[in-house]
């Protein structure tokens, strides 16, 4: 302890560092989890414990019968059901009669959830809402008369205010209400929970074949929301894990200029009998010190942040967090997670110092390069598997999945290569280079850099800290910028139409003339077509089958649409994309012969000769386009329709004619795209803040514990020749040449990494200069704010105190 009493600064950097980075980590893993809570907690207010609900539309003036029930509550993942009866009932106020808006309901939990009542609502009864309560002047123990009848008044609930117009509700029992409405009716619609594990949409369809006229509608929760809030967690959990890694690269800088002003008294230490593990043990208890401490202080900032930053956040990325739960529970695990791996980091100096003989420490301690045969044998053994990784990769692995994992290992095993080859060439490249910058900038400046060399061992931490830093800026900004531009490219490309109706489901039923039909009817004017699910056929050429890519597609409406020439259409044709058809030298009239397998007969069978009507350009990403009216590819079921003209939320109530429905409109979608770009890219600017902030602490305190380290050799200088303003130019030449060489094996690198990555998706990579440039001019206008005053105070001391100091 005695040894971080004495490095105060040392001590405190690093603790800082490692408070700010499990903070961060803590204080959006925190934000990412309450934000996914606020959304479920957002459908069961407004759902309560319902899966689903089955009915009919008030004005079909259809009711659920006793049979219906019967094989509904048969079905396979339906748990438990609820019968509601819905009508309009005369409530006598205001003098007069007004048909209001009724619910009868049983006394389970689920229609309680569902409507947020509380108590059993028994025959002679009623709850109304508070603002009904409110307009009418009754309360709780009042009577009010509902056709005639008089029920108590037993309870209200709130107005649910965000649907809009807040409408006024009756909830009367099921059996005044059931006698109210006479007939058979036994519900108008049924709430159903399902078991654990059901899939919703599938019994939903199920549902919605026992009647086409049936209403069935999903309380799932938004969609992009949920699938932004998954992606979203991921981002974070990535960067969090660089974050650890640059703090812990940064510790072990901080601790390895430590531990180089203490090994001369571990030698003496070694000398006396101090065994290995006794100094593995001094070492690992003061890293221990710095982890617990930091990662103590983390919780606490944390804990802050979420109270008080949490506002900030939500407003920033336009993500609602009603919630504020701290989850103690999972907080302590991930703290305890990210100390021990910036305590594993640590583990390296404290095993590699306390096996150390008294003698080898005194001459490691004064070494001048690193040991270059066995280090440049691993470094090219690395560099050479990351280039075979790469190549089994994207030549060898079929499936995606090994893929995308192959290039990312590549993309790894390539950034540890680098860090372990590049200081064995950093000295050679700077004794070339010294000549050249001493014509440039003068002896001072050669003095500075062939100072360096000799520290190039001492300081690699602090350059690789800087680069890794650089890494994580380039390569994540590229990325994202990259994907948002690929993106915006995609949504393009999927949306001809503002508005694409979609189905959920790979295979469905659904007829889609009579979708077309509904779309038509409820927006009057639109214009609409439709496609297939991909379907495949073989081609023959020579001996050879090639695999061919079919859609269905309504042609007539696709031409209204403009997609495709009047004369393109042809319902005994088929028309043919651009490169299909130069790569099988197609013209317009040609006869194509398919063929398609045969699962009955095991063996492929000649469909029958097939007329080519058209040939268009890259149509829908498929070979052949044939018209939906024609039966041969039968198999290819309903998959999207797109729509022209109208207003999409006008299509909105065909999700309960249609459950495995979406609706998607392309302003839509550019709107959640743009928020889910500009999520991860504040996301990212944050945690590139915090790791800038860290690295410029960590850094600077390593390079001024050198410099101080040095001054008397800077006191010799100024004895031969140089002046305070050469050892102003010495000390600043040499600090930002470590900047700087961190700073461009960074770029150099991330660029590569980039370019590595962007092999799993080809494509124009999108670099972020304004980012990389922002980060260096701030690293290079801190360094000259910090250092100049102390490069002009040490160029201005007594001599004769700095060669006796």
């Amino acid at each position: 302890m005695r040894f971080l009493r004495a490095n105060p600064f040392i001590t405190l950097s690093s603790i800082l560092s490692v408070c700010l980075s499990i903070s961060l980590v803590l204080t959006m893993m925190l934000f990412a989890m309450n934000a996914k809570q606020t959304v479920k907690d957002e459908v069961t207010e407004m759902f309560g414990t319902m899966d689903l609900s089955v009915g009919y539309d008030t004005a079909d003036n259809g009711f659920i019968d006793q049979d219906f029930l019967d094989r509904l509550t048969a079905m396979e993942g339906v748990e438990e059901t609820s019968n509601v009866l819905i009508s309009q009932l005369a409530l006598s106020s205001f003098g007069g009669e007004a048909p209001t808006y009724s619910l009868g309901v049983g006394t389970d939990e689920l229609v309680k959830s569902r409507y947020h009542f509380n108590k059993e609502v028994g025959e002679g009864e009623i709850i109304i809402n508070e603002s009904l309560a409110k307009a009418l002047g009754v309360g709780v123990g009042d009577e009010l008369t509902v056709e005639g009848k008089t029920l108590s008044l037993i309870e209200t609930f709130k107005d649910n205010t965000g649907t809009g117009v807040v409408p006024d509700i009756l909830i009367l029992s099921y059996d005044d209400v059931k006698r109210f409405m006479g007939g058979d009716i036994e519900a108008t619609y049924v709430l159903v929970k399902t078991a654990a594990g059901t899939d919703n949409l599938k019994l939903a369809t199920q549902i919605k074949g026992l009647d086409e006229g049936l209403r069935v509608e999903l309380a799932e929760e938004n969609p992009y929301l949920t699938a932004n809030l998954s992606s979203l967690s991921i981002f974070i959990y990535v960067l969090s894990f660089f974050v650890l890694i640059v703090t812990s690269l940064l510790i072990i800088s901080n601790f390895e200029t430590f531990l180089y002003k203490y090994k001369q008294q571990f030698a003496i230490m070694r000398s006396i009998g101090a065994t290995a593990k006794q100094l593995f043990g001094i070492i690992f208890i003061q890293s221990s010190v710095i982890t617990a401490t930091g990662a103590f202080l983390g919780v606490g900032l944390a804990y802050l942040s979420q109270r008080y930053v949490q506002g900030f956040l939500q407003d920033w990325m336009g993500i609602a967090v009603a919630r504020g739960d701290f989850h103690t529970g999972t907080t302590l695990w991930v703290t305890v997670a990210c100390a021990f791996l910036i305590q594993l980091f640590l583990l390296i100096p404290a095993i590699k110092n306390g096996k150390t003989l008294p003698l080898k420490v005194m001459q490691e301690n004064e070494e001048l390069s690193f040991s270059t045969k066995g280090r440049r044998v691993i470094g090219r053994a690395l560099l050479i598997m990351s280039i075979v990784v790469l190549v089994f990769g994207k030549l060898v692995a079929v499936d995606e999945e090994n893929q995308v994992l192959s290039v990312l290992a590549a993309a790894t095993i390539f950034t540890l290569s680098i860090f372990v080859l590049f200081p064995l060439y950093l000295s050679p490249i700077l004794k070339k280079g010294a000549p050249f910058l001493r014509r440039i900038a003068g002896n001072a400046s050669y003095v500075a850099i062939r100072n360096v060399i000799p520290q190039v061992k001492k300081n690699t931490f602090v350059i690789l800290t800087v680069s890794m830093m650089m890494i994580i800026a380039v390569f994540g900004s590229v990325m994202l910028t990259t994907i948002q531009n690929n993106e915006a490219l995609y949504l393009k490309s999927q949306f001809p139409t503002e508005v694409v109706l979609q189905s959920r489901l790979e295979s469905t039923s659904l007829d889609p003339f009579k979708l077309k039909e509904s779309v038509e009817e409820k927006m009057p004017g639109s214009e609409a077509s439709f496609i297939s699910t991909y379907t495949g056929a073989a081609l023959m050429e020579g001996d050879s089958r090639l695999d061919v890519t079919v859609l269905r597609g309504d042609l007539d409406g696709m031409v209204k649409q403009g997609f495709i020439d009047e004369s393109s259409s042809d319902e005994d044709g088929v028309i043919v994309s651009e490169p299909f058809a130069k790569k099988h030298d197609l013209k317009a009239g040609d006869r194509l012969q398919l063929e398609t397998f045969s699962n009955d007969l095991e063996d492929y069978v000649p469909l029958k000769p097939l007329k080519v009507a058209a040939i268009e350009g890259e149509f829908f990403d498929t070979d052949i386009l044939v018209d939906w009216k024609d039966d041969t590819f039968s198999d290819a079921g309903f998959a999207r329709m797109f729509v022209s003209g109208g207003v999409p939320g006008q299509l909105e109530s065909l999700k309960g004619e249609f459950p495995e429905l979406q609706v998607h409109s392309y302003g839509q979608s550019v709107k959640e795209s743009n928020e889910m770009f500009q999520q991860r890219w504040s996301i990212f600017i944050i945690f590139l803040g915090v790791m800038l902030l860290s690295v410029t602490i960590g850094v600077f305190n390593t390079l001024l514990n050198n410099i101080h380290s040095k001054r008397k050799e800077f006191a010799i200088l100024r004895t031969l020749s140089l002046t305070r303003k050469g050892i102003i130019s010495v000390i600043l030449t040499q600090v930002l040449l470590y900047i700087l060489i961190g700073i461009s094996l960074g770029i150099v690198v991330g660029a590569v990494i980039s370019y590595i990555i962007n092999i799993i998706d080809p494509g124009p990579l999108a670099i972020d200069y304004g980012i990389i440039g922002g980060i260096v001019l701030t690293m290079v206008v801190t360094t000259l704010i910090i250092f100049t005053p102390l490069a002009y105070r040490i160029g201005g001391r007594k001599l004769t105190e700095e060669l006796n100091e």
